[in-house]
């Protein structure tokens, strides 16, 4: 995941779709993995969204944004031992 570019606006759709269908090979292993793609996979639909104004990529931009968002938080959680 750490190889994927930070600046997506200057790929083309199937080149970011590739992008997305790569990240999943192999699927992430670690809730911080999964953490990593959904905030790629945030990035992506963002640009999509953006580019094409397209109200189903900003959906799945924000659903990708909640699921990073709970991993993250579960993470945190955890180092804490558990802790809220």
């Amino acid at each position: 995941m750490s190889d994927d570019p930070r600046d997506l606006s200057g790929l083309s759709s199937p080149e970011l779709v590739r992008l997305l269908l790569d990240a999943t090979n192999p699927p992430p292993a670690t809730d911080a993995e999964r953490a990593e793609f959904f905030d790629f996979k945030a990035r992506v639909f963002a640009t999509l969204t953006d580019r094409d104004e397209n109200p189903a990529a900003a959906v799945f931009a924000a659903r990708a944004r909640a699921d990073r968002d709970r991993l993250l938080a579960q993470i945190e959680n955890e180092k804490r031992g558990g802790l809220s």
